[in-house]
Protein backbone atom coordinates (compact mmCIF):
# COMPACT_ATOMS: atom_id res chain seq x y z
CA UNK A 1 0.00 0.00 0.00
CA UNK A 2 1.26 3.28 -1.17
CA UNK A 3 -0.09 6.72 -0.07
CA UNK A 4 1.43 9.95 -0.60
CA UNK A 5 2.31 12.71 1.22
CA UNK A 6 1.58 16.61 -0.50
CA UNK A 7 0.10 19.83 0.86
CA UNK A 8 -0.13 23.96 0.83
CA UNK A 9 -0.87 25.55 4.13
CA UNK A 10 -0.65 29.34 4.05
CA UNK A 11 -3.51 31.15 5.87
CA UNK A 12 -4.36 34.45 4.11
CA UNK A 13 -5.96 37.72 4.65
CA UNK A 14 -7.34 39.57 1.57
CA UNK A 15 -7.48 42.32 3.62
CA UNK A 16 -3.62 42.35 3.74
CA UNK A 17 -1.67 44.82 2.68
CA UNK A 18 1.35 43.20 1.41
CA UNK A 19 0.85 40.01 -0.82
CA UNK A 20 2.67 36.41 -0.33
CA UNK A 21 5.29 36.13 -2.91
CA UNK A 22 7.06 33.29 -4.12
CA UNK A 23 10.55 34.09 -1.68
CA UNK A 24 7.98 34.11 1.62
CA UNK A 25 7.19 30.20 0.81
CA UNK A 26 9.66 27.60 2.49
CA UNK A 27 9.84 24.48 0.53
CA UNK A 28 9.56 21.07 2.00
CA UNK A 29 10.83 17.87 -0.36
CA UNK A 30 10.47 14.53 0.41
CA UNK A 31 13.15 13.82 2.52
CA UNK A 32 12.80 17.05 4.53
CA UNK A 33 9.46 15.73 5.73
CA UNK A 34 10.94 12.00 6.40
CA UNK A 35 13.60 13.28 8.35
CA UNK A 36 12.38 16.07 10.12
CA UNK A 37 9.29 17.07 12.67
CA UNK A 38 7.27 18.73 10.25
CA UNK A 39 3.52 19.90 11.13
CA UNK A 40 0.68 17.55 10.75
CA UNK A 41 2.72 15.42 8.44
CA UNK A 42 4.54 14.06 11.63
CA UNK A 43 1.44 12.25 12.40
CA UNK A 44 0.63 10.85 9.13
CA UNK A 45 4.38 9.73 9.09
CA UNK A 46 3.79 7.93 12.38
CA UNK A 47 0.32 6.12 11.58
CA UNK A 48 1.50 4.89 8.41
CA UNK A 49 4.60 3.78 9.97
CA UNK A 50 2.68 1.27 12.33
CA UNK A 51 2.23 -1.15 9.31
CA UNK A 52 4.77 -2.45 7.69
CA UNK A 53 2.39 -2.86 4.14
CA UNK A 54 2.11 0.27 4.32
CA UNK A 55 4.97 2.63 2.18
CA UNK A 56 4.71 6.20 2.99
CA UNK A 57 5.86 8.89 0.02
CA UNK A 58 6.39 12.16 1.53
CA UNK A 59 6.94 14.02 -1.83
CA UNK A 60 6.51 17.88 -1.55
CA UNK A 61 5.52 20.32 1.24
CA UNK A 62 4.85 24.13 1.03
CA UNK A 63 4.10 26.82 3.44
CA UNK A 64 4.56 30.58 4.57
CA UNK A 65 3.64 32.58 7.37
CA UNK A 66 -0.11 34.09 6.73
CA UNK A 67 -0.01 36.82 4.91
CA UNK A 68 -1.93 38.72 1.90
CA UNK A 69 -3.25 37.30 -1.01
CA UNK A 70 -0.87 34.72 -2.17
CA UNK A 71 0.82 35.79 -5.82
CA UNK A 72 -0.71 33.68 -8.77
CA UNK A 73 2.83 32.52 -9.97
CA UNK A 74 3.75 31.55 -6.95
CA UNK A 75 0.69 29.06 -6.70
CA UNK A 76 1.18 28.20 -9.95
CA UNK A 77 4.53 27.38 -8.95
CA UNK A 78 3.72 24.80 -6.46
CA UNK A 79 0.48 23.54 -7.80
CA UNK A 80 2.40 22.01 -10.52
CA UNK A 81 5.53 21.02 -9.00
CA UNK A 82 2.70 19.03 -6.34
CA UNK A 83 0.87 17.71 -9.97
CA UNK A 84 3.93 16.75 -11.33
CA UNK A 85 5.45 14.57 -8.45
CA UNK A 86 2.03 12.90 -7.87
CA UNK A 87 2.93 11.90 -12.10
CA UNK A 88 5.88 10.87 -11.71
CA UNK A 89 6.20 8.82 -8.55
CA UNK A 90 2.78 6.89 -8.66
CA UNK A 91 0.72 5.26 -8.70
CA UNK A 92 -0.45 5.78 -5.38
CA UNK A 93 -3.21 3.89 -3.07
CA UNK A 94 -4.35 6.96 -1.43
CA UNK A 95 -3.42 10.49 -0.74
CA UNK A 96 -2.51 12.81 2.50
CA UNK A 97 -3.14 16.57 1.83
CA UNK A 98 -2.12 18.92 4.60
CA UNK A 99 -3.42 21.82 3.79
CA UNK A 100 -4.82 25.03 6.01
CA UNK A 101 -8.36 26.19 4.95
CA UNK A 102 -7.73 29.70 4.22
CA UNK A 103 -5.67 30.08 1.23
CA UNK A 104 -6.54 32.65 -1.15
CA UNK A 105 -5.05 33.61 -4.39
CA UNK A 106 -4.86 36.73 -6.42
CA UNK A 107 -6.84 36.66 -9.48
CA UNK A 108 -8.52 33.08 -8.41
CA UNK A 109 -12.05 33.94 -8.09
CA UNK A 110 -12.79 30.30 -6.15
CA UNK A 111 -11.73 29.06 -3.07
CA UNK A 112 -7.97 27.62 -3.65
CA UNK A 113 -7.98 25.23 -1.13
CA UNK A 114 -10.51 24.02 -3.14
CA UNK A 115 -8.93 24.69 -6.60
CA UNK A 116 -5.40 22.78 -5.43
CA UNK A 117 -7.50 19.68 -4.16
CA UNK A 118 -9.65 19.40 -7.23
CA UNK A 119 -5.97 19.48 -9.25
CA UNK A 120 -5.03 16.79 -7.45
CA UNK A 121 -8.27 14.46 -7.69
CA UNK A 122 -8.12 15.17 -11.35
CA UNK A 123 -4.74 13.89 -11.66
CA UNK A 124 -5.55 10.68 -9.56
CA UNK A 125 -8.69 9.97 -10.75
CA UNK A 126 -11.89 9.12 -9.13
CA UNK A 127 -11.02 6.09 -7.39
CA UNK A 128 -7.63 7.00 -5.22
CA UNK A 129 -9.06 8.21 -1.74
CA UNK A 130 -8.10 11.36 -0.51
CA UNK A 131 -7.72 12.18 3.29
CA UNK A 132 -7.27 16.16 4.17
CA UNK A 133 -5.96 17.53 6.95
CA UNK A 134 -7.03 21.67 7.69
CA UNK A 135 -6.76 24.17 10.36
CA UNK A 136 -9.67 24.78 12.27
CA UNK A 137 -9.35 28.05 10.93
CA UNK A 138 -10.03 26.78 7.59
CA UNK A 139 -13.18 27.16 5.14
CA UNK A 140 -15.39 24.13 3.36
CA UNK A 141 -17.06 24.41 0.03
CA UNK A 142 -18.90 21.85 -1.76
CA UNK A 143 -16.49 21.18 -4.39
CA UNK A 144 -13.35 20.45 -1.61
CA UNK A 145 -16.19 18.01 0.32
CA UNK A 146 -16.68 16.30 -3.07
CA UNK A 147 -13.11 15.62 -3.91
CA UNK A 148 -11.93 14.37 -0.26
CA UNK A 149 -12.82 11.18 0.85
CA UNK A 150 -11.76 11.68 4.61
CA UNK A 151 -11.46 14.90 6.38
CA UNK A 152 -9.46 15.49 9.49
CA UNK A 153 -9.62 19.13 11.29
CA UNK A 154 -7.39 20.18 14.37
CA UNK A 155 -9.11 20.74 17.54
CA UNK A 156 -7.06 22.95 19.53
CA UNK A 157 -6.71 26.61 19.72
CA UNK A 158 -3.98 27.91 20.24
CA UNK A 159 -2.68 24.50 18.23
CA UNK A 160 -1.34 21.85 20.19
CA UNK A 161 -2.70 19.21 18.18
CA UNK A 162 -1.52 19.17 14.69
CA UNK A 163 0.62 15.24 14.91
CA UNK A 164 -3.64 13.86 16.02
CA UNK A 165 -4.69 15.38 13.61
CA UNK A 166 -2.75 14.21 10.91
CA UNK A 167 -2.44 11.04 12.31
CA UNK A 168 -6.27 11.17 12.12
CA UNK A 169 -6.72 12.02 9.14
CA UNK A 170 -3.63 8.89 7.91
CA UNK A 171 -5.94 6.03 10.08
CA UNK A 172 -9.44 7.02 8.41
CA UNK A 173 -7.81 6.52 4.76
CA UNK A 174 -5.44 3.42 5.75
CA UNK A 175 -9.27 2.05 7.20
CA UNK A 176 -10.67 3.11 3.77
CA UNK A 177 -8.02 1.18 1.68
CA UNK A 178 -8.19 -1.74 3.35
CA UNK A 179 -11.63 -2.34 3.72
CA UNK A 180 -13.12 -0.36 0.19
CA UNK A 181 -15.73 1.18 2.28
CA UNK A 182 -16.96 4.40 0.68
CA UNK A 183 -17.46 6.91 2.86
CA UNK A 184 -20.65 9.36 2.99
CA UNK A 185 -19.63 13.05 3.96
CA UNK A 186 -21.95 16.24 5.25
CA UNK A 187 -21.45 19.13 5.76
CA UNK A 188 -23.60 22.01 7.42
CA UNK A 189 -22.51 25.34 6.55
CA UNK A 190 -23.80 28.23 9.49
CA UNK A 191 -23.73 32.04 8.79
CA UNK A 192 -21.57 32.75 11.81
CA UNK A 193 -18.51 35.06 11.88
CA UNK A 194 -15.82 33.66 14.64
CA UNK A 195 -12.32 35.22 14.78
CA UNK A 196 -9.88 32.68 16.04
CA UNK A 197 -9.84 35.08 19.70
CA UNK A 198 -13.46 33.76 20.07
CA UNK A 199 -12.98 30.34 19.48
CA UNK A 200 -9.48 29.17 22.13
CA UNK A 201 -10.63 25.70 22.74
CA UNK A 202 -9.68 26.41 26.32
CA UNK A 203 -12.77 28.45 27.00
CA UNK A 204 -16.35 28.28 26.02
CA UNK A 205 -18.14 27.14 24.34
CA UNK A 206 -15.69 26.13 22.03
CA UNK A 207 -13.95 24.25 25.18
CA UNK A 208 -17.74 22.01 24.69
CA UNK A 209 -17.96 22.27 21.22
CA UNK A 210 -14.49 20.78 20.23
CA UNK A 211 -14.47 18.21 23.24
CA UNK A 212 -17.39 17.20 22.22
CA UNK A 213 -16.14 15.37 19.10
CA UNK A 214 -14.96 12.41 20.14
CA UNK A 215 -18.33 11.55 21.18
CA UNK A 216 -19.70 12.29 17.69
CA UNK A 217 -17.08 10.08 16.15
CA UNK A 218 -17.93 7.05 18.86
CA UNK A 219 -20.96 6.99 17.31
CA UNK A 220 -21.85 3.28 15.19
CA UNK A 221 -21.03 4.23 12.06
CA UNK A 222 -19.41 6.87 12.13
CA UNK A 223 -15.78 7.65 11.03
CA UNK A 224 -15.30 11.53 12.19
CA UNK A 225 -16.95 14.71 12.85
CA UNK A 226 -15.15 17.97 12.88
CA UNK A 227 -15.54 21.75 12.61
CA UNK A 228 -14.43 24.54 10.71
CA UNK A 229 -14.78 27.94 12.58
CA UNK A 230 -13.38 29.33 9.16
CA UNK A 231 -12.08 32.44 8.60
CA UNK A 232 -13.80 35.48 9.85
CA UNK A 233 -11.81 38.26 8.03
CA UNK A 234 -12.23 37.39 4.62
CA UNK A 235 -14.84 38.63 2.25
CA UNK A 236 -15.77 35.53 0.51
CA UNK A 237 -18.83 33.69 -0.43
CA UNK A 238 -17.75 30.85 1.72
CA UNK A 239 -16.51 32.21 4.66
CA UNK A 240 -18.41 30.36 7.48
CA UNK A 241 -18.75 27.93 10.32
CA UNK A 242 -18.73 24.55 8.95
CA UNK A 243 -20.31 21.01 11.08
CA UNK A 244 -18.66 18.39 9.13
CA UNK A 245 -19.88 14.27 9.86
CA UNK A 246 -18.39 11.45 8.01
CA UNK A 247 -20.12 8.30 8.11
CA UNK A 248 -18.46 4.66 6.95
CA UNK A 249 -20.95 4.33 4.22
CA UNK A 250 -24.19 5.58 5.56
CA UNK A 251 -25.30 8.88 4.00
CA UNK A 252 -28.58 9.39 6.21
CA UNK A 253 -26.18 9.38 9.29
CA UNK A 254 -23.44 11.90 8.35
CA UNK A 255 -26.77 14.06 7.39
CA UNK A 256 -28.17 13.44 10.68
CA UNK A 257 -24.76 14.06 13.29
CA UNK A 258 -23.73 16.93 10.63
CA UNK A 259 -27.10 18.76 11.78
CA UNK A 260 -26.81 17.64 15.42
CA UNK A 261 -23.59 19.16 15.40
CA UNK A 262 -24.47 22.22 13.71
CA UNK A 263 -27.34 22.85 15.85
CA UNK A 264 -25.46 23.00 18.95
CA UNK A 265 -23.15 24.95 17.54
CA UNK A 266 -25.85 27.63 16.50
CA UNK A 267 -26.96 27.50 20.23
CA UNK A 268 -23.97 29.00 20.96
CA UNK A 269 -23.53 31.42 18.56
CA UNK A 270 -23.97 34.19 20.96
CA UNK A 271 -21.51 32.79 23.15
CA UNK A 272 -18.75 33.29 20.61
CA UNK A 273 -16.83 36.47 22.04
CA UNK A 274 -13.82 37.02 23.84
CA UNK A 275 -13.50 35.42 27.14
CA UNK A 276 -9.78 36.35 28.28
CA UNK A 277 -8.45 39.33 29.54
CA UNK A 278 -9.36 42.89 27.32
CA UNK A 279 -7.93 46.51 26.97
CA UNK A 280 -7.69 49.62 24.91
CA UNK A 281 -3.95 49.80 24.28
CA UNK A 282 -2.79 52.60 26.54
CA UNK A 283 -4.57 50.65 29.51
CA UNK A 284 -3.71 47.19 28.58
CA UNK A 285 0.13 48.85 28.37
CA UNK A 286 -0.38 50.19 32.12
CA UNK A 287 -2.04 46.97 33.23
CA UNK A 288 1.22 44.48 32.09
CA UNK A 289 3.81 46.78 34.01
CA UNK A 290 1.54 47.17 37.08
CA UNK A 291 1.28 43.52 37.17
CA UNK A 292 3.19 41.78 39.98
CA UNK A 293 4.39 38.95 37.70
CA UNK A 294 6.58 38.62 35.05
CA UNK A 295 6.26 37.88 32.18
CA UNK A 296 3.31 39.50 30.74
CA UNK A 297 2.69 38.95 27.14
CA UNK A 298 0.69 41.66 25.52
CA UNK A 299 -1.36 41.08 21.88
CA UNK A 300 -1.69 43.54 19.54
CA UNK A 301 -4.47 41.92 17.88
CA UNK A 302 -5.78 44.29 15.35
CA UNK A 303 -2.02 43.67 13.39
CA UNK A 304 -1.71 40.11 14.22
CA UNK A 305 0.95 38.43 11.58
CA UNK A 306 -0.04 34.64 12.29
CA UNK A 307 -3.93 35.91 11.12
CA UNK A 308 -2.01 37.38 8.33
CA UNK A 309 -2.18 41.24 8.60
CA UNK A 310 1.12 43.00 7.54
CA UNK A 311 2.53 43.62 11.09
CA UNK A 312 3.31 47.31 10.02
CA UNK A 313 1.72 49.24 12.98
CA UNK A 314 3.18 50.88 14.93
CA UNK A 315 0.57 52.67 17.02
CA UNK A 316 1.37 50.37 19.92
CA UNK A 317 4.94 51.15 20.33
CA UNK A 318 4.31 54.68 19.96
CA UNK A 319 1.09 54.25 22.99
CA UNK A 320 4.49 53.05 25.09
CA UNK A 321 6.84 55.81 24.43
CA UNK A 322 3.90 58.59 24.92
CA UNK A 323 3.11 56.93 28.69
CA UNK A 324 6.02 57.60 31.10
CA UNK A 325 4.65 55.11 33.30
CA UNK A 326 5.17 52.22 30.55
CA UNK A 327 8.67 50.64 31.42
CA UNK A 328 11.00 47.43 31.21
CA UNK A 329 8.31 46.89 27.77
CA UNK A 330 9.42 45.14 24.47
CA UNK A 331 7.94 46.01 21.50
CA UNK A 332 8.75 42.83 19.03
CA UNK A 333 7.84 42.25 15.63
CA UNK A 334 7.59 45.43 13.71
CA UNK A 335 7.45 45.18 9.75
CA UNK A 336 8.80 48.25 8.29
CA UNK A 337 12.20 47.39 5.31
CA UNK A 338 13.19 50.59 5.13
CA UNK A 339 14.14 51.64 9.02
CA UNK A 340 15.71 48.11 9.26
CA UNK A 341 17.52 49.05 6.30
CA UNK A 342 19.17 52.26 7.92
CA UNK A 343 19.23 50.45 10.90
CA UNK A 344 21.40 47.91 10.44
CA UNK A 345 23.34 50.22 8.13
CA UNK A 346 24.20 52.39 11.17
CA UNK A 347 24.88 49.38 12.86
CA UNK A 348 24.94 48.10 16.53
CA UNK A 349 26.15 50.95 19.05
CA UNK A 350 24.46 53.87 16.71
CA UNK A 351 21.50 56.42 17.70
CA UNK A 352 19.69 56.88 14.57
CA UNK A 353 16.71 58.90 14.01
CA UNK A 354 13.43 56.98 12.72
CA UNK A 355 9.81 57.93 11.91
CA UNK A 356 7.52 55.79 13.35
CA UNK A 357 4.42 55.00 11.11
CA UNK A 358 6.59 56.20 7.87
CA UNK A 359 5.72 52.78 6.42
CA UNK A 360 2.24 52.00 7.65
CA UNK A 361 0.06 50.58 4.70
CA UNK A 362 -2.64 49.07 6.83
CA UNK A 363 -3.82 52.52 8.48
CA UNK A 364 -2.68 56.24 7.97
CA UNK A 365 1.04 57.27 8.07
CA UNK A 366 2.09 59.10 11.06
CA UNK A 367 4.78 61.47 11.46
CA UNK A 368 6.25 60.43 14.58
CA UNK A 369 10.22 61.22 14.72
CA UNK A 370 12.39 59.49 17.74
CA UNK A 371 16.04 58.64 18.33
CA UNK A 372 16.92 55.29 19.07
CA UNK A 373 19.97 53.47 20.13
CA UNK A 374 20.65 50.12 17.73
CA UNK A 375 21.52 47.57 20.00
CA UNK A 376 21.64 44.57 17.88
CA UNK A 377 20.74 44.30 13.73
CA UNK A 378 21.26 41.29 10.94
CA UNK A 379 20.96 40.78 8.11
CA UNK A 380 18.52 37.67 9.03
CA UNK A 381 17.22 36.45 11.28
CA UNK A 382 18.37 32.02 12.25
CA UNK A 383 16.12 30.09 14.49
CA UNK A 384 16.99 27.15 16.10
CA UNK A 385 15.18 24.13 15.65
CA UNK A 386 11.84 23.54 13.06
CA UNK A 387 9.51 26.63 12.59
CA UNK A 388 6.19 25.87 11.29
CA UNK A 389 6.68 28.77 9.07
CA UNK A 390 10.01 29.91 8.57
CA UNK A 391 13.46 28.97 10.26
CA UNK A 392 15.45 32.30 8.97
CA UNK A 393 14.18 35.48 8.62
CA UNK A 394 15.13 38.55 6.63
CA UNK A 395 16.94 41.52 8.19
CA UNK A 396 16.20 42.71 11.43
CA UNK A 397 16.95 45.39 14.10
CA UNK A 398 16.42 45.60 17.68
CA UNK A 399 16.67 49.44 19.32
CA UNK A 400 16.14 51.09 22.32
CA UNK A 401 14.26 54.03 23.13
CA UNK A 402 14.24 55.15 26.84
CA UNK A 403 12.72 52.46 28.44
CA UNK A 404 10.82 50.84 25.24
CA UNK A 405 12.76 47.71 23.51
CA UNK A 406 11.70 47.32 19.78
CA UNK A 407 12.39 45.14 16.83
CA UNK A 408 11.95 46.00 13.33
CA UNK A 409 11.83 43.53 10.50
CA UNK A 410 12.18 43.81 6.60
CA UNK A 411 9.55 40.63 6.46
CA UNK A 412 6.08 40.47 8.25
CA UNK A 413 7.29 37.83 10.98
CA UNK A 414 4.95 35.79 13.68
CA UNK A 415 6.98 36.09 16.87
CA UNK A 416 5.44 32.45 18.52
CA UNK A 417 8.35 31.66 20.75
CA UNK A 418 10.60 32.47 23.08
CA UNK A 419 13.33 31.16 20.56
CA UNK A 420 12.39 34.38 18.56
CA UNK A 421 13.61 36.57 21.45
CA UNK A 422 16.55 34.67 21.73
CA UNK A 423 17.65 35.10 18.77
CA UNK A 424 17.78 38.73 18.71
CA UNK A 425 19.37 38.89 22.31
CA UNK A 426 16.52 39.10 24.33
CA UNK A 427 15.37 37.44 27.41
CA UNK A 428 11.58 35.96 26.75
CA UNK A 429 11.28 36.08 30.57
CA UNK A 430 12.85 38.97 32.32
CA UNK A 431 11.96 42.12 31.10
CA UNK A 432 8.39 43.18 32.60
CA UNK A 433 6.09 43.29 29.59
CA UNK A 434 6.26 41.68 25.92
CA UNK A 435 4.17 42.96 23.33
CA UNK A 436 3.44 40.47 19.94
CA UNK A 437 1.39 40.85 16.97
CA UNK A 438 -1.07 38.06 17.78
CA UNK A 439 -4.33 37.38 19.29
CA UNK A 440 -3.90 34.22 21.37
CA UNK A 441 -1.23 33.41 22.64
CA UNK A 442 0.93 30.46 20.55
CA UNK A 443 1.53 27.59 22.78
CA UNK A 444 5.14 28.25 23.65
CA UNK A 445 4.70 31.93 24.24
CA UNK A 446 1.55 30.63 26.67
CA UNK A 447 3.67 28.16 28.59
CA UNK A 448 6.06 30.91 29.88
CA UNK A 449 3.59 33.91 30.15
CA UNK A 450 2.64 34.85 33.53
CA UNK A 451 -0.11 36.88 32.09
CA UNK A 452 -1.87 37.69 29.00
CA UNK A 453 -3.67 40.80 28.10
CA UNK A 454 -5.25 41.07 24.30
CA UNK A 455 -5.34 44.78 23.19
CA UNK A 456 -8.06 45.82 21.64
CA UNK A 457 -6.17 47.56 18.82
CA UNK A 458 -6.70 48.98 15.15
CA UNK A 459 -5.76 46.97 12.35
CA UNK A 460 -7.12 44.85 9.35
CA UNK A 461 -6.93 41.70 11.93
CA UNK A 462 -9.18 43.77 14.79
CA UNK A 463 -12.08 41.72 16.37
CA UNK A 464 -15.06 43.87 15.65
CA UNK A 465 -16.25 42.34 12.51
CA UNK A 466 -18.74 44.76 12.49
CA UNK A 467 -16.03 47.47 11.85
CA UNK A 468 -15.02 45.60 8.29
CA UNK A 469 -16.52 46.13 4.72
CA UNK A 470 -18.85 42.95 3.51
CA UNK A 471 -19.71 42.89 -0.06
CA UNK A 472 -19.92 38.95 -1.09
CA UNK A 473 -20.43 37.61 2.23
CA UNK A 474 -24.06 35.79 2.22
CA UNK A 475 -26.38 38.16 4.11
CA UNK A 476 -27.89 37.76 6.77
CA UNK A 477 -24.32 36.48 8.87
CA UNK A 478 -24.44 36.91 12.85
CA UNK A 479 -23.26 38.84 14.55
CA UNK A 480 -23.37 41.36 11.54
CA UNK A 481 -27.28 40.89 11.51
CA UNK A 482 -28.86 39.20 14.40
CA UNK A 483 -32.59 38.34 14.38
CA UNK A 484 -33.02 35.80 11.44
CA UNK A 485 -33.93 32.35 10.96
CA UNK A 486 -31.76 29.80 9.98
CA UNK A 487 -32.35 26.10 8.73
CA UNK A 488 -29.17 23.59 8.92
CA UNK A 489 -31.71 21.13 6.27
CA UNK A 490 -31.24 24.35 3.58
CA UNK A 491 -27.45 24.95 4.51
CA UNK A 492 -26.72 21.28 3.83
CA UNK A 493 -24.36 19.71 1.31
CA UNK A 494 -22.64 16.40 0.75
CA UNK A 495 -23.44 12.82 -0.05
Amino acid sequence: MRIAIVGLSIEIMLASPVPTTQDAIQHYTGRDLSEGDVWMVRGMLARMAQDSDVEAVPLYWATALPGGPLELSAYQDVKEKTLALISERGPFDGMLVANHGALEVQGLDIDADTDFIQAIRNVLGPDVPIGVSLDLHGDMTPELLEASTVISVLRTAPHRDDRQTGYRAADQLIRVIRTGITPKKSVVSLPILVPGETAVTTLEPAKSLYGSLPEYDSVPGMMEANILVGFAWNDRPWTAVSAIAVSDGDAELARVQATRLAQAIWAKRAEFNLKMETAEVRQGLRLAVECPQRPVFVSDSGDNTTAGAAGDLTLVLQAALDDEQVRDVVVAGITAPETVRKLVQAGVGSTVEIELGAEHLSRPKTARRVSVLVEACGEELVLPGFQPYRSKEGAWAKVRSGNVIATFHANAIGITTPHHFVAMDISPTEHKAYVVKLGYLHPQLEDVSARHILLLSDGTSQLDMTQLQWNLLPRPTYPLDKDFEWDAQARMYGD
